[in-house]
Parts: structure tokens; C-alpha cells; sequence
């Protein structure tokens, strides 16, 4: 066995480790006794939620304006894993996938609002008005074995920026270029080549310039893209109008039953639709891995628990809206069915070819460029906070050259993950998996440990009256 091959080898033990029934289980758990203590908080008071996202950031300390922080974290957790990761759950968990999706979104809101304002709760102001903080500064006041729960995660996490963040994003935009190409009759290397070179060149112009600089792409291109993409979809929905029926139908009934599959398949399991609903929605709204708060530690606000209904309202977004448009989509226009053997973001892609014909490159195209863009450029900086806290003010190196070496470090990869042959495909993707989950173990205890606190930090806000 060759070196290449005993690496994929491990990543795929480790992954069906962290990845188990056991951690599903774990998962879903810690989102459920999130929402037993609130009171299912998350969804009884989504009006507050929404009314909370007008705040302009008056009367709060921190670095960045309160709706270009959940921007920025918007740009990471609404990237690749929103088509080519549904479109991978729906292939390899069948319709049910799309359900379990939504039960992991509901639970996700819940998980994603403690471990965002505990993020807030738990940062320091300098005196120059600058943050410091980020997930590893609540995990380490867990008792006893917080400070080493903070290290490993620290490690793990970035790690995953490589992959979750760099890797998969560059490589998944890579592979719908490659279907692009060979269906235009262009050079495949030279297309995944151009597309690498450019990835490389506009993420190094942005994550150089720090956090501000991530926020102010983000605050641009979000907004955007979402709109471009859920619109591009509906659009899909009603041309295909008449299968909808179907397609909800499938949906919930093959999330507690096995599907049938085409083509001689052996069909989809029911422990498939929940392994792979929960494993690419938690890929995609990332609640429980802990990747946000270092992000939602730098909003400017008045309370920590007002930073709690962002990462409500940011999981609704990512999972029950966008992540449906491209489930639904790959439903209605039967291509799961009748393309089993296409995967990912060729799966969507064809999907879109149905409904766009020659325009689809054009329509996903764009929404799969900027979706891995903005998640590119958020996970650098997820990155970049856990580097800095292991290197830093773990090991007490000099913390200016320790950040340029991480920045410039990150932007290697994007070039040979996007020319990398197709059956790397789904290593990344399990590499992805494996640094997620080893990631969130973890953060959930912490979480687990502060639930109390995050929630009465979020009622407390609720009854203020600030909102």
C-alpha cells in the first residue's frame, strides 16, 4: 500500500470514528437539551430574531458592525457545502437526507445561539479597544479540563481551515468547472488550473488584510449571492412545478423508510438519510463545531445574549432556506434518481443544466464561485484565531510573524486542491468530516457545561426590552 493510500486510508477510520452513530447521537443530544432548557426559544421567539437583525451595534463594544460580522460568518457557513454538500447528502442518503437536514437546522439554531453568545460573553476588551477572543476562551473555562479541551480544539480547528474551509471549497468549484469544460469541449486541466490561479490570487488579496478587510468582502457579497442563488432555484422549483408534490412526499416519507434506488442500486438506508442529513447540515450550518464565535466575539454590541438570535437567524438561512433550494431542486428535477452516478456539485450542476440549458453554467456557476469564496475567506480567520491561540498564548511565541506565517501558509493549498484528479473528490470531503468532528467534540462539552449561561444570558437580553 502506498503512502497516498494508507493517508486516505486513516482519514476515512477516523472519519467513520467522529462520525458514528455515537456522534450523531451526541449531536443531536446537545441540540435537543438546548431546546428542552430554552424552551425551544429558537423558534417561539423567531420574531425577536428578526427584528434583532436591524441592530446597528449602538451602544456596543467590539470590532466590527453587528451585520458585517454575520455577514462574514454567513460567508463561511453558506459556501460549497450548500450545493455540493446537500447534493451529496440527497446522493448518497437519498430524499430522506433533506428532512433530516431540517431536524439537525431546528436543533442547529438552538446549539448555534449558546455558542455564539458564549463567544461574547467570554471575550475581553483591550484597553485600545481591540478583541480578544474566540471559541477557545470559553472552552478553557470549563473546570479542570478546559485549558487542555482548548489546545485540542485550537489544533483541530485549525486543521479544518484547510479543510472545510480551503480544500473542499476549491476543489468542489474545480469539479463544476471540470463539467462546465468537458460539456463546451475546453481543456479540463487548463479550465481547473485558471480557476485555482484566480481562487488563489482574489482570497490572498482579501485575507491579508485581516478581519476588517474579510467583513467588508462579506458585507458586499453575501447579501448578493444569496439572493442570486435562492432566487435561481425557485425559479427551478416552478418549472418543474408539477413534481413538487413528489417531492415532499419523498422527502418525508423515506426519512423513517428505505428508498428504492435506479439503475440496479441497492437504494438508500434510513441510517444513510440521517447519517449523511445530519453530517453534511452540520457541514453547512456548522452549529456545535465552534467555528462562528471566533467570529461573533469581534461584533460590536450591547449584550452578549443579542449575538445569540444572529446565530439563530444564521442557521435558518443557511440550512432551511438555501440548503432546501438546491435539496428541493435535486429532487423535482429527478436527476438523483436517474444520475446516480454523478455526486456533488455535478449532481447540481445537471440539475441546473435541465432547467437553464447553456445558461447553467453561468447561473450556478457564479452562486458555487461566490459561495466558496466568502467561506474561504471567513475560515482563514477561524483559522487564524485558533492558530494564534495555540501558537500565541499557548506556547507564548511573537504574535506578528506568527500571523503572517499562518496567512501565507493557508493560501498554498488552493491551487492543488483545485487541479486535483476526481476520485480526490470524496477524500476531501472526508478529511472535511473528520477535522469537523473532531473539532465539535470539544466545543459541545463546553457547550454542554455553559448551556445554562448561554440561555440566561439570551432570556435576560429578550426581557431587557433592547431589541
Amino acid at each position: 500500500m502506498g503512502v497516498l493510500e494508507s493517508i486516505i486510508e486513516a482519514i476515512n477510520f477516523i472519519d467513520g470514528l467522529v462520525w458514528g452513530l455515537p456522534a450523531v447521537i451526541i449531536l443531536a443530544g446537545t441540540g435537543l437539551s438546548i431546546a428542552i432548557l430554552g424552551r425551544l426559544f429558537q423558534v417561539t421567539k423567531f420574531k425577536a430574531v428578526l427584528k434583532n437583525m436591524l441592530y446597528k451595534g449602538t451602544g456596543g463594544k467590539g470590532e466590527v458592525s453587528p451585520f458585517a460580522t454575520w455577514a462574514a460568518v454567513m460567508g463561511a457557513t453558506v459556501g460549497v457545502g450548500n450545493i455540493a454538500g446537500v447534493s451529496t447528502a440527497v446522493h448518497l442518503g437519498g430524499a430522506g437526507a433533506l428532512f433530516w437536514m431540517w431536524v439537525c437546522a431546528i436543533l442547529g439554531m438552538g446549539t448555534k445561539a449558546v455558542e455564539a453568545t458564549l463567544g461574547a460573553w467570554s471575550r475581553r476588551i483591550t484597553p485600545d479597544g481591540k478583541v480578544e477572543g474566540g471559541t477557545p476562551y470559553y472552552i478553557r473555562l470549563v473546570p479542570t479540563v478546559g485549558p487542555a479541551l482548548a489546545v485540542l480544539f485550537s489544533i483541530f480547528a485549525f486543521i479544518a481551515a484547510y479543510g472545510i474551509g480551503n480544500t473542499v471549497q476549491a476543489n468542489n468549484v474545480a469539479l463544476g468547472v471540470e463539467y462546465i469544460a468537458k460539456a463546451y469541449g475546453f481543456d479540463v486541466f487548463q479550465a481547473k488550473l485558471i480557476t485555482g490561479i484566480l481562487i488563489f490570487i482574489f482570497t490572498a488579496i482579501v485575507v491579508l488584510g485581516g478581519v476588517r478587510r474579510i467583513t467588508d468582502a462579506s458585507n458586499f457579497l453575501v447579501p448578493f449571492m444569496a439572493t442570486w442563488y435562492i432566487v435561481a432555484s425557485l425559479v427551478i422549483w416552478i418549472k418543474y412545478g408539477s413534481n413538487l408534490p413528489l417531492a415532499f412526499s419523498e422527502i418525508f416519507t423515506y426519512a423513517f423508510t428505505p428508498q428504492a434506488a435506479a439503475g440496479g442500486l441497492s437504494g438508500w438506508l434510513v441510517y444513510s438519510a440521517i447519517r449523511y442529513g445530519f453530517a453534511r447540515g452540520l457541514f453547512s450550518n456548522e452549529a456545535g463545531l465552534g467555528s462562528a464565535p471566533n467570529m461573533y466575539a469581534y461584533m460590536t454590541v450591547d449584550h452578549p445574549g443579542r449575538v445569540g438570535l444572529y446565530g439563530v437567524f444564521e442557521v435558518f438561512m443557511d440550512t432551511i432556506v438555501i440548503c432546501s433550494m438546491t435539496g428541493i431542486v435535486d429532487i423535482v428535477t429527478r436527476v438523483y434518481i436517474e444520475r446516480p452516478d454523478l455526486s456533488g456539485a455535478q449532481l447540481a450542476m445537471e440539475a441546473f443544466y435541465r432547467a437553464y440549458g447553456i445558461w447553467a453554467p453561468v447561473v450556478l456557476g457564479l452562486a458555487l464561485a461566490l459561495f466558496a469564496f466568502t467561506t474561504l475567506l471567513t475560515w482563514e480567520w477561524y483559522g487564524e484565531v485558533n492558530w494564534i491561540y495555540f501558537w500565541v498564548k499557548t506556547l507564548k511565541l511573537p504574535e506578528k510573524p506568527m500571523r503572517w506565517i499562518w496567512r501565507f501558509m493557508w493560501v498554498i493549498p488552493i491551487i492543488p486542491a483545485a487541479i486535483a484528479e476526481t476520485k480526490m473528490f470524496e477524500v476531501f470531503w472526508n478529511f472535511a468530516d473528520m477535522a469537523n468532528g473532531l473539532m465539535a467534540i470539544p466545543n459541545l462539552i463546553a457547550v454542554a457545561y455553559f448551556a445554562p449561561v448561554g440561555i440566561g444570558l439570551i432570556r435576560d437580553f429578550l426581557r431587557s426590552g433592547k431589541i
